[in-house]
């Protein structure tokens, strides 16, 4: 697999963790059932807020209610499964508290909502429960690749970082002459999205490369790529923060396999953190 790095630096390296979908409680993962067609991941806003926005790695509380997926019924809602309120880091694919799922349909339209805001998420099955079949606290069953709507309304939301430059968190000095820009550098790194409700705010990991063979031009990447390793010296790390408008801002990563399925690896508006150490420079 490529790094989430290969488009920045046109170089591939393996990427150790993608953010996936796990099963829930005691789901059954499919084997040989047919994928049925989806739709597209659509969000429709039913009513904008009035307070603050959601960022990626905000802690936002959300109201919600679940449905199966119906072409043919208003804002596409079936029957209904789920029905609740959920604090979650939002836009950071992390696993909501008290299960061991992930919603990616939430983390790609929770972000951008304000405070007292209600929107209509159309979810694709690998935006929802993928290959799983999931029970709901309700005991009612989601099918596994079934795609379902969610209405979710944003009732509260603890701010993460508001920073727009590169926080350095920690800082290991190396040796030699400091690093500029244009020089050829080698890093071992690893990179987590942002989630101010993990340890050291690490939350899911979504790429490493810890061989020190990964190289690329200082300038030739992400813009907070370039302000974290800018003055380091050979044999320093450094663990940084970098919010979404140095990283991958609105568009995020994602991918689309064979099938027209895509995956959404760094959501929109995602800030993050990176462990990096500067192995030389050539």
């Amino acid at each position: 697999m490529k790094s989430m790095f290969l488009t920045m630096f046109q170089k591939a390296v393996p990427l150790v963790c993608v953010l996936a979908l796990t099963a829930c409680g005691g789901a059954k993962k499919a084997t040989t059932a047919e994928i049925p067609a989806q739709p597209a991941y659509a969000k429709t806003d039913l009513v904008v807020g009035t307070g603050e926005t959601v960022v990626a790695g905000d802690l936002a509380t959300v109201n919600y209610t679940g449905y199966l997926y119906d072409s043919t019924k208003p804002n596409s809602r079936g029957a209904q499964f789920e029905t609740g309120s959920r604090s979650f880091a939002a836009g950071t694919g992390a696993v909501l508290p008290g299960t061991n799922y992930t919603l990616l349909g939430w983390d790609q339209g929770v972000p951008g909502m304000k405070v007292g805001g209600k929107a209509n998420l159309v979810m694709p099955y690998n935006l929802a429960y993928g290959v799983h079949e999931y029970t709901s606290p309700q005991n009612v069953k989601v099918p596994v690749y079934t795609p379902v709507v969610f209405e979710v309304e944003v009732v509260s939301l603890k701010k993460a970082s508001p920073s727009a430059a590169v926080q350095i968190l920690k800082e290991v000095a190396g040796t030699g002459a400091p690093v500029e820009y244009s020089k050829t550098l080698v890093v071992k790194y690893t990179g987590w999205l942002y989630d101010a409700t993990k340890p050291e705010n690490k939350g899911t990991q979504f790429d490493t490369s810890t061989d020190g063979t990964f190289t690329f031009v200082l300038g030739g990447g992400i813009k907070g790529w370039d302000s974290a390793l800018l003055g380091m010296k050979v044999g320093g790390k450094r663990t940084v923060q970098i919010p979404p408008q140095l990283a991958y801002g609105s568009a995020g990563v994602s991918s689309t396999d064979s099938a027209g399925v895509t995956t959404v690896k760094i959501p929109p508006n995602a800030e993050l953190i990176f462990d990096i150490e500067l192995v030389g420079v050539k």
